[in-house]
């Protein structure tokens, strides 16, 4: 993938024993990691010992804003936070934090979304639920 093809993944985790398998899936199962740049707005608790992100804070693909659980005021004010780190990334993915993927994601929703721009569209979105 060129330069201009990175992805902008926001993910708003509130205490989530998933976050980290989520993390480690979406980069295993990518094509090209390096192309990924996360910003996920941390609301944890010291005490949850499972909810850490050490091995990321020196990841230059990694924004991380943290945040004392006690003091979250919502899912819709973290991903407000999170879109604040928008650098002009080719494209967005706003995830929830327990999510697994399919080997080769980002290939497969750049190819889908490449496609519809081919078909006329100007601003295919791709969304599931």
């Amino acid at each position: 993938m060129e330069e201009n093809k990175k992805i902008f993944i926001q993910i708003a985790s509130y205490r989530d024993p998933q976050l980290l398998k989520t993390l480690n899936d979406c980069i295993s199962k990518s094509e090209n990691p390096d192309n990924l740049v996360f910003s996920i707005c941390w609301q944890h608790s010291l005490e949850d010992e499972w909810d850490t992100l050490d091995e990321f804070k020196d990841d230059p693909r990694f924004k991380i804003i943290d945040v004392d659980y006690r003091e979250s005021k919502g899912a819709c004010w973290a991903r407000n936070k999170l879109q604040q780190q928008y650098d002009g990334e080719q494209y967005t993915l706003q995830l929830d934090s327990h999510h697994r993927f399919i080997e080769k994601w980002d290939a497969e929703l750049i190819n889908m979304l490449e496609s519809l721009r081919e078909k006329g569209h100007e601003k295919p979105l791709l969304t599931s639920y």
